[in-house]
């Protein structure tokens, strides 16, 4: 358990600002964000995205590093993880034929800041001013009235989300190993894959108790988002796909539009944001079908890792709520 004797004082020594300075960011942290919308990735409305101002982001970055380390994260989570990424969270169900879907309705907006002081007691000990501090910096306030939640945006959300999952996860987690069940969970995306079909159902009903008996947070099932699936059709996990030989594709989708993309780049039809998304696109075809590239590379006799086409994989560990 980490012992945290002074907030202020820390924030102070560490960032060479003076407590006053510091208090007035903090209790005043909630309400300095930008706020805008973007389209959700399924077309249909809009996803409500609340940045945190710069000042309240390097706040956010220093309980990021000196207070995060002590909130565990289960295993069963593979977003928001160094090392850990969508290939992670499928490989886990490649083998199995029946697949069950859930996801959380409003995953990050329905983490209270409320929820957050319950859960904190358990890993630090710390005076109830700086644990409302710490919830005032890492919290979102939308309207005035509104209870503090925790925001798509900012830096902190991601790993506290994971986090503030822990016991969740383990209940989950636990059942599943009981049915042998494979479990995995991709922020707001759940993915479970047994060989019994009729465990499917089975899953769900826990999952629903577990829920209900959750002190916090406060979550529910999307009805609408609720997926069983198997090798009669095609089982997609985070984006990727399963074949019925148990390998992870990119499927044929992606691997069109990547064709179709390197093509026009050899033809010089590509401008050059288009071509820095196919760069980001080969790198990530690398990263789960690392063959398909080099048959890229064979038909159009070019060098893929060259200068021009180079770079890393790009992160993959966006906020989704």
């Amino acid at each position: 358990m980490l012992i945290l004797k002074s907030l202020l004082s820390s924030l102070s020594a560490d960032l060479l600002l003076p407590e006053d300075r510091l208090d007035k960011i903090i209790r005043t942290a909630p309400h300095r964000y930008k706020v805008y919308e973007i389209p959700k990735k399924s077309g249909k409305g809009m996803r409500m995205i609340a940045q945190p101002a710069r000042e309240v982001k390097r706040l956010q970055y220093w309980i990021i590093e000196n207070v995060f380390p002590h909130f565990p994260v289960h295993p069963s989570a593979t977003a928001y993880i160094r090392g850990s990424n969508i290939m992670s969270n499928c490989v886990v169900h490649a083998n199995n034929p029946y697949l069950l879907k859930l996801d959380f309705k409003d995953f990050f907006p329905s983490i209270k800041g409320e929820d957050f002081q319950k859960y904190a007691k358990n890993f630090l000990d710390v005076s109830e001013a700086d644990l409302k501090r710490l919830t005032s910096i890492l919290f979102w306030r939308a309207l005035k009235k509104r209870p503090l939640q925790l925001s798509i945006g900012a830096p902190s959300s991601p790993y506290l989300s994971n986090a503030m999952m822990l016991k969740f996860d383990l209940e989950v987690d636990g059942f599943c190993r009981e049915k042998q069940v494979a479990y995995t969970r991709y922020a707001d995306d759940l993915t479970f894959s047994m060989k019994d079909k009729a465990l499917r159902t089975i899953v769900l009903q826990k999952v629903c108790e577990i829920l209900k008996a959750l002190p916090y947070p406060t979550l529910t099932i999307n009805e609408q988002k609720t997926i069983y699936c198997s090798k009669a059709n095609r089982r997609i996990i985070t984006g990727l796909v399963i074949s019925n030989d148990c390998n992870v594709s990119l499927g044929h989708s992606k691997k069109r539009l990547i064709r179709a993309m390197f093509h026009n780049f050899q033809r010089g039809k590509l401008s050059g944001e288009e071509a820095q998304r196919l760069i980001g696109l080969l790198a990530f075809a690398r990263s789960i079908e690392p063959g398909f590239v080099l048959k890229l590379q064979h038909r159009y006799e070019a060098k893929v890792n060259g200068p021009r086409m180079g770079g890393s994989a790009p992160d993959d560990q966006s906020q989704t709520s």
